[in-house]
C-alpha cells in the first residue's frame, strides 16, 4: 500500500439486498418493532446505516500476499472500536447509493492493530444519505513484540461528522420530540442476543463471518461468535424510535458510540437510555448496552437535531 495518507478507496454501490435489510429487523428477535416499522414502510433501518464503511471495506480490491496466503487473523472490515454516523436523510431500501471513503490512518496500540476510515454516502441523485468515521481493529488477536506507532492522521486529530440542522425540519416526530425532558430514561429490560439473531442479521452472504459462524470465530482470535457493532448498537436505538417515532433519528441525527466489550452469542443485554440536554435545538441522548452479567459492551451519544 501507499505511504500518502489520506488513501482512497474504490467506490462501492448499493442498494443492500432484501435480506440484509430484513435481517436487521429479524436480528432483533421480539425487541425491534420501530426497527420493523421503517424496514416495513421502505427504508433502511438507521443501525444498517451505521454499516456503511463497513460495505465498503468489505468490497475492496484485496491484494494477495507474496505468499499467496491471508493472515488467518485477518477481519474483513475489522471489529468497531468507535463509529461516528450522521443520518442525513432516509434512503428507500431498494434506492441505489454509491458509498465513496478514505483510509485516514493506521496505528498499533498494546499489540492491536487498528485503522481509521472515513465514508460518505449518496443517494442517485447525489443527496447526502450517511457521512461515517470508523475506527476498528484490522486483527482481533494480540500480536507479541509491535511497537506502538501511528501512519497517517492520529485518530483523535481526524474530524468526525456532525449533525445536519438543516435536515431537522422534515423529521416527522417533532411533535414528539417536544415532549423529552432532561434526565428521562428509557429501557432497562435484559433481552437475549441469541446465534439464530446473530445469523439471521448477518444472512447467508456475510460480510464478517465473525458474526455468525463459530469456525470463523475461532480463526480470528474469539471463543464463539460475538454481535456486530451496529447489532448491539441498534438495541440502544430501537428504544429511542419506539418514544419518538421510527424515523426520528433520520432527519440529521448524530450518533457516536465506543464498543468497550464484545457481545458473544447467548449473552443478555440490558440496553439503556437517558436524556442528558434537551435545548432548542437539539436533544441530547447518552445510550449504553451493558452485559447483564459482565461489563458495558457500549457507550454513545446522540444528537437529534432541532428546527
Amino acid at each position: 500500500m501507499s505511504d500518502t495518507w489520506p488513501q482512497t478507496l474504490e467506490p462501492v454501490t448499493g442498494p443492500f439486498s432484501a435480506e440484509r435489510v430484513d435481517g436487521a429487523a429479524w436480528g432483533m428477535g421480539n425487541h425491534g418493532p420501530a426497527t420493523v416499522s421503517v424496514a416495513e414502510s421502505g427504508f433502511v433501518p438507521p443501525d444498517l446505516m451505521t454499516g456503511f464503511t463497513l460495505f465498503l471495506l468489505a468490497r475492496q480490491s484485496r491484494r494477495p500476499r507474496p505468499d499467496g496466503a491471508q493472515k488467518a487473523s485477518a477481519i474483513a472490515g475489522g471489529v468497531w472500536v468507535r463509529e461516528q454516523v450522521t443520518y442525513h436523510r432516509p434512503i428507500g431500501r431498494t434506492d441505489p447509493f454509491v458509498v465513496t471513503g478514505e483510509s485516514t490512518g493506521r496505528y498499533i496500540r498494546k499489540g492491536r492493530r487498528y485503522g481509521t476510515t472515513r465514508s460518505q454516502t449518496h443517494d442517485s441523485a447525489g443527496e447526502p444519505v450517511a457521512t461515517n468515521l470508523t475506527t476498528g481493529l484490522l486483527a482481533y488477536k494480540v500480536e507479541d513484540g509491535l511497537d506502538d506507532e501511528v501512519e497517517g492522521l492520529p485518530v483523535e486529530d481526524t474530524p468526525g461528522p456532525d449533525p445536519e440542522w438543516e435536515a431537522a425540519a422534515a423529521n416527522p416526530h417533532l411533535d414528539a420530540l417536544a415532549g423529552a425532558t432532561v434526565g428521562q430514561t428509557l429501557g432497562g429490560e435484559p433481552m437475549t442476543v441469541s446465534l439464530a439473531m446473530m445469523q439471521a442479521r448477518d444472512t447467508a452472504n456475510p460480510d464478517n463471518p465473525i458474526h455468525s459462524s463459530q469456525e470463523e470465530a475461532e480463526k480470528a482470535g474469539l471463543t464463539a461468535p460475538i454481535a456486530g457493532g451496529s447489532h448491539v448498537q441498534s438495541f440502544a436505538l430501537e428504544l429511542l424510535m419506539v418514544q419518538w417515532g421510527p424515523e426520528v433519528l433520520l432527519h440529521g441525527a448524530l450518533v457516536d458510540c465506543r464498543w468497550r466489550a464484545p457481545t458473544h452469542a447467548g449473552t443478555a443485554i440490558v440496553p439503556t437510555a437517558e436524556v442528558t440536554a434537551v435545548e432548542p435545538d437539539r436533544v441530547e441522548v447518552a445510550i449504553q448496552v451493558d452485559l447483564e452479567s459482565g461489563p458495558t459492551a457500549m457507550v454513545g451519544t446522540v444528537v437529534i437535531p432541532l428546527p
